[in-house]
């Protein structure tokens, strides 16, 4: 029986469903006097022309009035675009100066910023009059636009109208939830915490306190003219302990009240996301919001108490929340998380169930499972048969053992660490082979351990020549040195004696760091590898030294891959729980920056069905770089990998790069990275503050010359062969979100509206084109991929790659949704199974694998479904990694290529995540 899948993709029933919006626009001497501070403040820090910063405003003022429910960035740029949509209106007598207390905190490095706020006129601020809107049927894209949040906010409070939602398998936890403030969709949370039972150890238990959290967002899809609403299921885990250290530059803190804050009026229950400051040592809230909360007579929380009691005046459980509660989630950089994270499939299923059968919805269309993928690099391991205990009855165990787990590394689950397969790749003819590996150790345990793996996996042994190590299928020079003082922390100095921010001390001191690894490594003549331990991550982020070795050692000619130590500091002699494991991936991991994929071809033709002659190709946009000279070179730096699926060859270029030298191999590749002068904002783009003019005409410039490239690095691929026999063809993959502001063409509405390969067209003959497949990808961050069920098996998990029909509006397309297997980590007992809740256990993994879709835009001659499924299969083939990857080969030597696409200017790297996690 074919497996079907029901994705949670809705589109709304209601008999002409409306919403009534007010508007509020930014009265003309507030625009005026906002955009002169920011100038003053650009010119004061040297940047050219910069907006009113809005990105701080926006999140308090919604937040003081729950019922805003969209703004407008370009609403303090221009006198006839609105900046707030609001679903009521309220008093305003108080946002005048609610605003000037905003004005002047985010303006405080200015002087006189008070005088020039003081005559601005309280009472110019007006609702204007409210407007009806279809939400079937918008009018203009002003409408449609509105929708994105109109409908997701439509059917929050469809929900709240009935807020309780049981879970479990027995339908035996009921939720309550409450509505969360939110410009992105609508959100709802469950209220107060649920308790969690975590077992630790064999007899430890401990209690972690957490809340279902809800989310409505609609979505655009690829060929449908009309976007969908997807909902997603993710918890919070909340702190109870004592926040030991707050991080810069604060926490975020949910607010829960039923009062209004910018008129005190009485409102049902909701949440409010609030920043709660740090500065130095000292914790405070916004001013404009402490200062608007004392006029109506009300007060946060003290920060110092909050931080002591995290969980602040939680109501119980049957009792219905009133007055001012606190919450703090975790988040990794609030240590460890009290218990594991996400949602179960049994979870999903419940509230499937509820979104079906309460909200007027229906849903969009079922996804067909298409045939299985078969293993590509089978590891031969023997079968674990079961052994039967020959033992006394008295001591016999009611449960039979398995055999032992196999030793041979040749039966290893991640292909790469099979010697059978790494020796002969690492030692065939490359244009850029491997000859040296340098191990800058500080315990000998890890040096010796280090070149024990190196042995093992390629078959070498010593020689008497020096530190030349041989084996069958080729020789290798080992170098050891000890790494001296250089792992140390950076000298990181308080505030009061350096007079300046850990963050603003790093930058000179990681410079000094390279500069003295650069001259301590020992010359070499051609790119060679480097494996270095270092130590573990400080206390202060800022001091950690890491940076510092990646840039220094390649500068240094070495590509380099880190590892702590392996064994215990009161034991030097006692390894750590899976030491040598992380000994496996440190060699692993160096091999893959050298671009090394095994011997074999990596398209089956038989089990394929596709022939060999095809490029596998990736588009990927890394970050930006300070060049302004180069008017032929965007400032974006994108990369194209393209792997030679016979040879395993693995070559990168750039904009740059292929303007000077065409392609080069992997590893050259990634050295050309780190020479760049990248832009030490290029990451952070919700910051920004340039004028929404000046953007548009820095990326329609980008986009001319990446889509230029992009036509050209095609053409190149299209015309070199793979085989004597024909033309190659060439697949070209690319990620929604990361690619889709450059190939602006591969968004959803030009799917729709136009040709999307008319940009190609311009620089592509047909016949080149007849042979291009282009797939977009779409990765399940940020909610834009539906979660999906089983049908008539709830709870339960599946993987492949299914055909998700009746979504597009033309109805010979359909989208593709790819499901990975479980991962090793994700089987047997580790995980919640088909029966159980999150709330049934708080130390099981969830083992919900998030959704890729595929959307094949370009595939002559060729089935759909047998690219969808070849393209599916490219997950697994991944050969540094046991399981399926997020993103098919050869995407991963793209995002991987981040790591050297760094500057000693970049802010500390916090890695953080939290739980609101789709």
């Amino acid at each position: 029986m074919t497996k079907i899948i029901r994705p949670g993709a809705w589109e709304l029933t209601a008999k002409n469903p409306t919403c009534e919006l007010s508007a509020i626009y930014v009265p003309t001497a507030w625009r005026q006097v906002a955009n002169n501070l920011a100038q003053q403040r650009a010119r004061f820090r040297g940047q050219g022309y910069r907006a009113v910063p809005v990105y701080s405003l926006d999140p308090l003022i919604v937040g003081s009035f729950p019922q805003i429910i969209k703004t407008m960035r370009n609403g303090w740029q221009k006198g006839n675009v609105p900046w707030l949509l609001a679903t009521e209106t309220t008093d305003l007598s108080d946002l005048g100066n609610y605003i000037k207390d905003w004005l002047i905190e985010e303006f405080s490095s200015l002087e006189d910023v008070e005088s020039q706020v003081t005559n601005l006129n309280n009472d110019d601020w007006r609702w204007e009059e409210p407007k009806i809107y279809d939400l079937l049927d918008p009018q203009d894209k002003v409408e449609t636009s509105n929708l994105y949040q109109a409908i997701p906010d439509y059917l929050a409070k469809e929900f709240l109208q009935n807020p309780t939602v049981s879970f479990g398998f027995d339908e035996q936890y009921q939720l309550t939830f409450y509505r969360v403030v939110s410009l992105k969709g609508a959100e709802l949370m469950s209220w107060p915490p649920s308790e969690v039972t975590v077992i630790k150890g064999k007899e430890t238990i401990e209690t972690a306190y957490i809340s279902f959290v809800v989310s409505f967002v609609l979505q655009t899809v690829p060929w449908r003219e009309k976007p969908i609403i997807y909902h997603h299921l993710s918890i919070r885990r909340w702190l109870t302990q004592p926040v030991r250290y707050v991080p810069y530059p604060g926490v975020k803190v949910h607010i829960g009240d039923n009062r209004r804050w910018l008129d005190g009026q009485r409102q049902p229950f909701s949440f409010i996301t609030v920043m709660m400051n740090r500065y130095r040592t000292e914790l405070s809230w916004p001013q404009a919001i402490s200062n608007l909360l004392s006029l109506n007579d009300s007060q946060l929380p003290d920060t110092n108490d909050l931080v002591s009691n995290p969980s602040y005046n939680w109501s119980g459980v049957n009792t219905i929340p009133s007055g001012i509660q606190a919450a703090i989630a975790y988040t990794s950089k609030l240590g460890e998380p009290p218990c594991f994270g996400g949602v179960s499939p049994q979870d999903l299923a419940s509230l499937d169930r509820a979104i079906e059968a309460r909200l007027s919805v229906q849903r969009v269309g079922e996804a067909e499972r298409l045939t299985d993928v078969f293993i590509f690099w089978p590891s031969e391991k023997p079968k674990n048969k079961i052994v039967p205990l020959l033992v006394d009855e008295d001591n016999q165990s009611s449960k039979p053992k398995k055999a032992k787990k196999s030793e041979d590394p040749n039966h290893s689950a991640t292909p790469m660490l099979r010697p059978r397969l790494a020796a002969p790749a690492v030692f065939r003819k490359l244009e850029n082979p491997l000859h040296t590996i340098l191990i800058l150790w500080e315990t000998p345990q890890c040096r010796d351990a280090l070149i024990d793996e190196i042995c093992k996996l390629l078959y070498l042994s010593p020689t008497n020549v020096g530190n030349i190590y041989e084996g069958a299928y080729g020789s290798l020079c080992i170098n050891t040195q000890h790494v001296g003082d250089l792992t140390q922390n950076l000298e990181i100095k308080s505030f009061s004696e350096a007079r300046k921010t850990y963050q603003q001390q790093r930058p000179d001191l990681l410079a000094e760091r390279i500069n003295k690894i650069t001259a301590f490594l020992p010359k070499t003549k051609e790119l060679s590898g480097a494996l270095i331990e270092i130590r573990p991550k400080p206390s202060k982020t800022e001091a950690d030294p890491k940076l510092a070795w990646r840039i220094g050692a390649v500068k240094a000619g070495y590509l380099n891959q880190h590892i702590h130590r392996i064994t215990t500091i009161t034991d030097p002699n006692k390894l750590k729980k899976a030491g040598l494991e992380r000994v496996k991936r440190a060699v692993s991991d160096l091999l893959r920056q050298f671009g090394i994929l095994p011997d074999t071809p990596l398209i089956n033709p038989e089990k394929d069905e596709i022939d060999a002659d095809v490029w596998l190709t990736c588009f990927y946009v890394l970050r930006r770089t300070r060049k302004t000279n180069a008017e032929n070179i965007p400032k974006t730096v994108v990369l194209m990998i393209r792997v030679n699926p016979l040879t395993a060859k693995v070559e990168l270029t750039t904009p740059d790069l292929f303007n000077k030298q065409g392609w080069v191999s992997y590893p050259v590749g990634l050295a050309h990275l780190s020479d760049e002068d990248w832009d030490t904002n290029s990451y952070d783009e919700s910051n920004e503050e340039l004028d929404e003019e000046q953007k548009r005409k820095e990326q329609t410039k980008e986009q001319r010359l990446i889509n230029k490239f992009v036509a050209e690095y095609l053409q190149d691929c299209l015309n070199t062969p793979i085989t004597d026999k024909k033309s190659p063809r060439v697949l070209f993959m690319a990620e929604a979100q990361n690619a889709r502001k450059m190939l602006n063409w591969l968004q959803n509405q030009n799917l729709v509206t136009n040709d999307p390969l008319q940009a190609l067209k311009q620089h592509l003959s047909q016949e080149e084109i007849n042979r291009l497949w282009i797939v977009r990808l779409r990765v399940a961050d940020n909610g834009e991929v539906p979660v999906a069920i089983v049908k008539d098996s709830p709870g339960s998990r599946t993987s492949g790659v299914y055909r998700w029909q009746n979504v597009c509006d033309d109805g010979e397309r359909s989208l593709y949704l790819s499901l990975r297997k479980p991962l090793n980590t994700e089987q047997g007992t580790k995980i919640l199974q088909q029966k159980h809740s999150r709330l049934d256990s708080g130390n099981r993994a969830a083992g919900k694998a998030k959704i890729l879709e595929i959307a094949l835009i370009h595939h002559p001659e060729i089935k759909a479904d047998k690219l969808a499924h070849f393209v599916h299969s490219l997950r697994s083939r991944w050969p540094y990694f046991a399981n399926d990857v997020s993103l098919p080969l050869p995407f991963a030597f793209a995002t991987k290529a981040k790591e050297y696409a760094v500057s000693s200017k970049d802010a500390v790297e916090f890695s953080e995540t939290d739980d609101h996690d789709f």
